[in-house]
């Protein structure tokens, strides 16, 4: 009898702050080729390698293995590369399959480049995994298994070989489920103190083909994992107590199911406990059964703030990335259906796309703010995934596309270097033919400095009464500290300016995304992004008097240039609130004044999308923090 086939398996899981992702790709493979091979006795699957630590601790772990199959992504490239690279070295013998989202679908350059990885494997790995190893010891019949490319030896050179991309599989339950054939229950038991997470799907495939995303490369018809598999799974993250569910849907709520899938996951909550929060993408075109699903997590408090992702509001931008055919009137049904049920939501907002200039970034945030969208717009770098459509070269000779590489790193976590020493890096569009790279300065400028002043709500009370009881718009209100020239007597929004202009500059040079400074929590040095750090330094002590004094010369400057006719005195109380607001949000002291207007009602009003109305006379304002920078406001008429 010949001795088993041992098989090892890598996929470094996304670093979170105390949870651990279960390594749900390599779990696939070995789930489905112990399942579909009829000969299962003839491997020996090694325990899979998914936490991430110095690569001399990882390696025995793997060494003299027959076959080692590795998953990479953004954040485990270069680490994987250079551990695959380590264990060719001590081991030559191993075949080295490389697979997962980052591995090229035209990979010959990467396979000359890293000369130790044997097979690179494209799309669904399931089925070429399993071809290849059965193919073992002697190789054969490689040029039929598809999915599949290599460099093959003649002489003392190598052609590359490939087999282009393998069908998808159309009947998804082929695939055996990794949380109930048993291979994650050992990890999970073996390690109960460790708050596990789960990477999950309910289904395959994207209808849409966005340019920025390599879903959008792999355009397909959806396929769905049968019901009852579905609702088994759920069971167990119930019953082996899953802290989060990342679920990797491309389009949650597409499916008339999903709905019943989000209140599977809620009864699960209910009779478990678990698992307690939940991730999801957001379908384009469905209003009502989105609201409705996202409605029940959120109630459940599963799902705190409801992902409503945009990019952008250009027209020729979302024909270049070719999102059109996305249904902006879905978004704005569903925000206004969110906010007047009093849930949070979020907007996504990629900076610098193909087609965007500053003029009409600059105008999609007006817009997105008049549309109702005051509790959070999220500013993302426009990053370059190598099988999106955006990466290919023919791509980015059509948009004038120029990029940048930077360490990648997650905000709030250590400044610390990896255990292992490798940095990995992500590649940032800075520049297309409608945007040169001081214009992508002034968008990341323009982009911080909404956050700092509209979205941390430092002044966003009294930009949204000036506009609209002053009827200035958005966008000027915003320029005036981005870009406007700012009145005498403004130094420190003078020296923030440069801050920031500094700091997108430094981007440009490869440096990292964010700052390095303390968190506020522990005080321990973190990764801080840069709108954070700008908010947490106008909040200290000595700078808060001045940052609002300067804020209202800003705005008072602003009214006059426009010839705005102001309620009298609704700009010095307004600013004067925001500022109280602010401090009783992060101390124990209350605040306590009183004011020509009901200026906090007004700003309630247009928070839950009704028209405002402004009432003159004496209005008492008490203001207190109830917990973790919950206000507790009560406004009063006294006239």
């Amino acid at each position: 009898m010949t001795s088993p086939l041992t098989i090892g398996l890598v996929q470094m899981t996304e670093p979170l702050e105390h949870m651990l992702y279960l390594p749900y790709s390599i779990g696939l493979l070995q789930s489905y080729a112990l399942a579909h091979t009829p000969t299962p006795d003839r491997y020996r699957f090694l325990p899979l390698v998914f936490r991430r630590e110095a690569i001399e601790t990882v390696l025995p772990r793997l060494l003299g293995a027959d076959v080692v199959g590795f998953s990479i992504h953004i954040w485990n490239n270069l680490y994987t590369l250079a551990l695959a690279q380590a264990l060719k070295q001590h081991s030559p013998q191993t075949l080295i399959v490389f697979g997962g989202p980052n591995v090229p679908d035209q990979p010959e350059v990467f396979l000359r480049e890293n000369p130790f990885v044997d097979v690179a494997v494209h799309g669904e790995g399931e089925q070429p995994f399993l071809a290849l190893i059965e193919s073992l010891p002697d190789k054969q019949n490689w040029q039929q298994i598809p999915g599949i490319s290599w460099l093959e030896p003649l002489g003392q050179q190598s052609v590359f070989q490939t087999n282009g991309h393998a069908p998808p599989i159309s009947n998804l339950d082929e695939i055996p489920s990794p949380y109930l054939d048993g291979t994650f229950t050992a990890l999970v038991e073996s390690d109960p103190e460790q708050p596990w997470a789960a990477i999950w799907e309910t289904n395959r495939g994207c209808p849409f083909s966005c340019t920025f995303c390599d879903w959008g490369a792999l355009k397909s018809k959806v396929r769905r994992f049968e019901d009852s598999r579905v609702q088994a799974e759920i069971d167990w993250f119930g019953q082996h107590h899953l802290e989060l569910v990342y679920c990797t849907d491309a389009n949650f709520g597409i499916l008339p199911r999903d709905l019943q899938i989000a209140r599977s996951l809620i009864q699960s909550k209910y009779k478990t406990g678990f698992p307690r929060g939940v991730l999801v993408q957001m379908t384009k075109n469905q209003a009502e059964r989105s609201f409705q699903a996202f409605k029940d997590l959120n109630d459940a408090k599963m799902l705190p703030r409801i992902p409503l992702s945009l990019q952008s509001v250009t027209p020729d931008v979302l024909k270049a990335i070719k999102r059109d055919n996305i249904s902006l009137d879905t978004y704005h049904e569903l925000l206004k259906r969110f906010v007047g049920a009093g849930i949070s939501t979020y907007t996504d907002f990629l900076i610098g796309l193909p087609g965007e200039t500053f003029e009409s970034f600059l105008n999609g945030i007006d817009t997105v703010i008049n549309q109702g969208q005051h509790e959070e717009l999220r500013f993302w770098n426009t990053y370059l995934l190598p099988n999106a459509e955006m990466s290919a070269p023919e791509y980015r000779q059509q948009y004038g596309i120029q990029t940048i590489k930077v360490p990648y790193v997650l905000p709030f976590t250590s400044l610390a270097p990896p255990v292992d020493g490798i940095r990995e890096q992500i590649e940032i569009l800075v520049a297309t033919d409608t945007m040169s790279q001081s214009d992508w300065v002034r968008m990341r400028c323009l982009a911080w400095m909404t956050q700092i002043l509209y979205y941390s709500r430092f002044l966003q009370l009294p930009l949204l009464l000036l506009h609209e009881f002053a009827g200035i718009r958005h966008r000027d209100l915003l320029m005036a500290f981005a870009e406007d020239p700012l009145p005498p007597e403004t130094p420190l929004f003078t020296y923030m300016r440069g801050l920031l202009k500094h700091r997108a500059e430094d981007i440009l040079t490869g440096k990292p995304e964010y700052f390095q400074s303390v968190s506020p929590q522990n005080g321990q040095p973190v990764w801080m992004p840069t709108n954070h750090y700008i908010f947490e330094e106008l909040g200290k002590g000595h700078w808060l008097n001045q940052a609002y004094a300067e804020c209202h010369l800003i705005l008072n400057h602003l009214a006059q240039k426009l010839g705005a006719l102001l309620p009298q005195g609704l700009l010095p109380e307004s600013v004067l609130l925001a500022q109280g607001l602010h401090q009783t949000g992060r101390s124990t002291a209350g605040f306590n004044a009183t004011f020509s207007y009901n200026l906090w009602d007004a700003y309630q009003q247009i928070l839950t999308g009704h028209k405002p109305v402004l009432r003159q006379g004496t209005h008492r304002l008490r203001c207190r923090d109830m917990q973790l920078g919950q206000l507790e406001v009560n406004e009063e008429a006294l006239v």
